[in-house]
């Protein structure tokens, strides 16, 4: 005799959406201002948004609203990156330090020197 059990009905999910969680309501973007700029305008624009990083809306939302990003010097953004090496490395090393790979300093030497290459590259962040 061959019994089958019934299989339950699962429950429908809703389809799964990609990308961005959506604003709330309020914060939903609706409305548009637009703005004629001579030549020389746009270019002040552009040289002041590449400096942050920023696409032109909104660099112009940001500045609206007092709330730019500081610019960064080239040479500071160098500087970070080269010491972003500096802590992979540091964490590298302890690393062998912890699996018996290695012999050096100890740990809290390694850790406070960590602390003072992060402390730099804040410092280099906040410099305008």
């Amino acid at each position: 005799m061959d019994t089958q059990l019934p299989i339950p009905e699962l429950p429908k999910l809703p389809k799964r959406k990609r990308g961005p969680k959506p604003l709330p309501v309020e914060d939903v973007r609706l409305l548009t201002v637009s703005v004629r700029l001579n030549p020389a305008e746009i270019a002040e624009l552009d040289s002041a948004r590449k400096l942050v990083q920023m696409r032109r809306g909104t660099y112009l939302r940001s500045a609206s609203r007092g709330v730019l990003p500081p610019s960064i010097p080239a040479i500071n953004r160098e500087a970070w990156s080269s010491l972003s090496h500096v802590c992979g490395n540091l964490n590298q090393y302890q690393a062998a330090i912890n699996e018996g790979k290695a012999t050096g300093y100890p740990p809290s030497v390694i850790q406070e020197l960590h602390d003072q290459v992060q402390r730099l590259r804040k410092e280099l962040i906040f410099i305008s």
